[in-house]
């Protein structure tokens, strides 16, 4: 493929949508594409103007996407914003919810993990088996995903959760982590960034809307419909408090 065009699936991971919704443009002539063999193929500048003006599901900076944590967690937690902050990321969150709402599985998936990609750095590793139970014991990980309480997965296989960037190479060396690939990967770390407030942290990563960005991440197709039905939850909660 040249330089100056993407494939339909790399097209899709930029704007963070299922290939579907590429393919759907394209027929729509929403989005210039040429065919290239069998597949098409879409210009770089047509991607980079749309990007340009992607809603709902572009990138959240990490601080912007703390934010949108922090108000779907709760008032006590949004109080901790500055007022023209939680104006914003209520803004923000009320469209990631109608948007997420409305949209097919995948790209419902894909518009929530892409929004709030930056809260953390998603890091795999493989332990031995026995070690999980003492891995989701440790204090320094805060349960999250398939691995938190409520979340309807039950997982016992694996462990997820948020971690201190401070705590990531004790973690490793005392359970003996080793990098993993999707296949092999048994434990899931979020990363969180130097700067997150560790004191809130606990209830931020289990917020309704953590917890769907977290099982958004994952392949199957369970913690996707997971997710969809914690945004609706959500959702749903925010709109009553609203009208209360």
């Amino acid at each position: 493929m040249s330089e100056a065009y993407v494939s339909v699936s790399e097209a899709a991971k930029a704007l963070g949508v299922h290939p579907q919704r590429i393919h759907q443009r394209i027929r729509e002539g929403s989005l210039p594409a040429k065919k290239v063999g069998h597949q098409w193929a879409v210009e770089m500048s047509d991607l980079r103007r749309i990007e340009h003006h992607a809603g709902p599901g572009r990138p959240l900076s990490a601080k912007s996407a703390w934010d949108l944590l922090a108000v779907a967690a709760g008032d006590e937690n949004a109080s901790r914003l500055s007022p023209s902050a939680r104006s914003r990321a209520r803004s923000r969150l009320r469209n990631l919810l109608a948007h997420a709402s409305s949209a097919e599985l995948e790209e419902a998936a894909a518009l929530l993990m892409n929004a709030l990609r930056n809260r953390a750095e998603r890091v795999l590793f493989a332990a031995s088996p026995r070690d999980l139970p003492d891995i989701c014991d440790d204090a320094r990980v805060h349960l999250s995903g398939v691995s938190l309480p409520g979340s309807n997965m039950s997982v016992g296989a694996v462990a997820e959760g948020y971690v201190s960037r401070n705590d990531v190479d004790d973690l490793v060396e005392h359970f003996l982590l080793s990098p993993a690939d999707h296949s092999r990967a048994n434990v899931i770390l979020h990363v969180v960034p130097p700067w997150a407030d560790h004191q809130a942290l606990d209830d931020v990563v289990r917020s309704q809307l953590a917890l769907a960005a977290d099982l958004a991440e994952h392949d199957g197709v369970r913690e996707k419909n997971e997710a969809i039905r914690v945004v609706a939850d959500l959702r749903a909660h925010l709109s009553g408090a609203n009208r209360g």
